[in-house]
């Protein structure tokens, strides 16, 4: 449904009803000419003359739906009064503003007004035409030519409207388009390096706890946080230009170590399940987030993974026997609830709760739909 914006310029305006403020100045110019009669006439027709490009001018820079803007039908009304009023001079020259009137309609009425309204002015215009000659020899063409000036100009402010519409339709979309890129890149930007930090802050501490005991250990992990520093940088530069897409088997592998660092015994079972890219990609960003989330706030001392296929759909299921997080996955932002949305992109779901004994994550996607 198109919806209608209350215009903050009256050059907008202006633009939209350009046609009326081109044509005021002429269809006025027969009535300019026909001034004649005693002073009390010529005062009349002046303030008609005056009253009438007024109101049109004025209808042409407020224009806008009268629930929404009441200048524009005020104007409007004003000049089908001083219309019928020069029409009561009984001149063919003041029938010219009857074709002003008609032009003048859309830029106050929208719909079934409109539509009333521009017969309704052709049959009036009609009239004034059998005022001013009652041999009727004008009658019809003047009619014609009013209802066709009110459709081509009404015609004309639809299309008008229908671009304005379409183009301010084409910015919101750009701007979701903008938004929903930048929530995209949160997103990612906190999965890719949420996992890479946690990883680096398990080695650092098992580089402190070793450091003493078994130097060789210690030197090792110290090595491994390098390389994952290192790695770390290349992914953000990636992640500039377009998001790294992890693996699923990476993402698996990278877990069982960095859990199995952290102290957390880890299981992973696959049973040869063979995944699209589609699905690889959402399935190896929720071990990401798990395994960081595991790392984090579980405080368990063992970890299964484990995938299968059935009934449809690819089931990703990662248990702990910690205690989970002090605050419900469900009410932070990004983590968790980045990643239901992110599967939910794909038709997926996510299911979170805490079990006996520990805790449990749950990631479905459908086969072929994601």
């Amino acid at each position: 449904m198109m919806s209608w914006r209350p215009r903050s310029s009256w050059g907008r305006n202006a633009s939209r009803n350009a046609s009326i403020l081109v044509w005021t100045p002429v269809l006025l110019l027969g009535p300019v000419l026909d001034l004649h009669g005693t002073t009390e006439s010529l005062v009349f027709q002046v303030a008609m003359i005056v009253v009438i490009a007024a109101s049109a001018v004025t209808a042409a820079l407020t224009g806008g739906p009268p629930w929404l803007d009441p200048r524009a039908p005020i104007a409007l009304s004003t000049l089908v009064a001083a219309t019928f009023a020069g029409a009561a001079h009984a001149h063919d020259m003041w029938l010219p503003t009857w074709l002003l009137l008609a032009n003048v309609l859309p830029s106050a009425l929208r719909g079934r007004w409109l539509l009333a309204a521009v017969p309704i002015t052709a049959a009036a215009s009609m009239w004034a035409a059998w005022a001013a000659e009652p041999d009727g020899s004008r009658v019809l063409a003047q009619g014609f030519v009013v209802l066709l000036a009110g459709v081509a100009s009404s015609a004309f402010a639809t299309l008008i409207d229908t671009v304005s519409e379409l183009r301010r339709t084409r910015e919101e979309l750009a701007r979701a388009a903008v938004a929903d890129e930048r929530d995209r890149f949160s997103r990612d930007l906190h999965d890719l390096l949420g996992h890479t930090l946690s990883v680096m802050v398990v080695k650092a501490q098992a580089v402190r706890r070793l450091a003493v005991a078994d130097p060789d250990a210690a030197i090792a992990h110290a090595v491994d946080i390098e390389q994952i520093g290192r790695q770390a940088l290349t992914d953000v530069r990636q992640a500039v230009d377009t998001m790294r897409t992890p693996s699923l088997a990476e993402e698996l592998d990278g877990a069982r170590r960095a859990l199995d660092a952290a102290g957390i015994a880890t299981t992973v079972h696959h049973s040869g399940v063979v995944v699209t890219d589609a699905e690889d990609e959402l399935l190896a960003w929720v071990v990401r987030e798990a395994a960081t989330n595991v790392l984090r706030h579980s405080g368990a001392s063992t970890c299964r993974i484990s995938l299968a296929d059935a009934d449809g759909q690819v089931t990703l299921t990662i248990t702990d026997d910690g205690v989970g997080a002090p605050t419900p996955p469900a009410l932070r932002p990004g983590g968790l609830e980045g990643l239901r949305s992110r599967l939910a992109a794909g038709r997926g779901e996510l299911a979170v709760a805490p079990q006996d004994g520990g805790f449990r994550l749950v990631a479905t996607v459908p086969r072929g739909r994601a």
